[in-house]
């Protein structure tokens, strides 16, 4: 426990420190977040914040977990997030240079998501071999060759998952630290990984809890959601997600139910989707829905540890 509050503590002051050149610098350079037409209105005075810190936390949270707690399981995640990393951080390249919200093609985008997740089941089954998915409490399930595609498919799920969360000031990443920290409490492997990049979250929502001075972009929202799925997948524990990602798939299939039932049955179930944003129109602040998602995934993960 001494290292993890070390490797907190560390990669919270590097984030802090860190993020605020890159902040000043995109504000010398009048580079910043473009937002989306179909978004809220109440979200066009956020134009032109800086973006992309997931660029400046993500590397110091996994440079920090692989100096102190360095394994096979470790490098394969380390891979994980450089990769989806680098496909939001092209999206958001892409943002800035086409000066809009559109960025990359969503079917580029997955198809790039899909392509690097298929990688990392590879690398996955070369540490530790195995087919089945163990769902929490009903123990594993054998799936076969079928369970390569479906892997693969719940790492990249993820992956968009934290994408579609990262909505409103503060949610994606106190959301994710929430989600993750309770395994402290457990003695596994994973806390090598979860205490520097929730340190390095920390030190990120020192500038983007509400009202946020920078936005983690896609380079750090994809990578998270990649980082998170794999660090289940590695022991075949992608079922635990169900309560440890619970907020994540919340808002995902709130985008799949919002879309399906406006292409069937022509009406909407939400005021707008992701969820986060049927709650601001709701009129709820952003903090208090960042507060109260945040709860949830809490209570959520409490559930993955009894069923651990």
């Amino acid at each position: 426990m001494h290292r993890e509050v070390f490797t907190f503590l560390l990669a919270f002051l590097l984030s802090v420190l860190a993020i605020e050149p890159l902040k000043r610098y995109q504000k010398r350079r009048r580079i910043g977040q473009y937002i989306r037409e179909e978004g809220p209105d109440l979200h066009n005075y956020k134009t032109g914040t800086p973006t992309a810190a997931g660029i400046v936390f993500i590397p110091i949270a996994l440079t920090v977990a692989s100096i102190f707690a360095f394994r096979a399981e470790i490098l394969i995640v380390v891979i994980a997030g450089i990769l989806f990393g680098l496909i939001g951080l092209v999206d958001d390249i892409s943002k800035i240079v086409k000066r809009n919200a559109s960025g990359l093609s969503g079917k580029r985008k997955l198809a790039l998501q899909l392509v690097s997740a298929a990688f990392i089941v590879f690398l996955i089954q070369l540490v530790n071999p195995h087919t089945h998915i163990e769902i929490p409490f009903l123990g594993k399930i054998g799936l076969g060759f079928a369970y390569y595609p479906i892997s693969a498919l719940i790492i990249a799920g993820m992956s968009n998952a934290v994408n579609l969360t990262d909505g409103v000031d503060g949610l994606a990443a106190s959301v994710y630290i929430f989600s993750l920290t309770p395994m402290l409490a457990l003695p596994v492997w994973q806390n090598g990984l979860i205490a520097p990049i929730s340190g390095a979250l920390a030190g990120f929502l020192w500038y983007n809890w509400f009202p946020a001075s920078i936005f983690m972009g896609d380079t750090g929202s994809l990578s998270l959601g990649g980082i998170m799925a794999v660090i289940f997948a590695l022991d075949g524990r992608e079922g635990f997600l169900i309560f440890f990602g619970l907020m994540f798939l919340v808002e995902m299939f709130s985008v799949i139910i919002q879309v399906f039932s406006f292409k069937v049955f022509g009406r909407r179930v939400f005021k707008m989707s992701p969820i986060h944003h049927h709650f601001e129109l709701s009129n709820w602040k952003e903090s208090k829905i960042a507060f109260r998602f945040s709860l949830i995934a809490f209570i959520g993960a409490v559930f993955g540890l009894l069923s651990w």
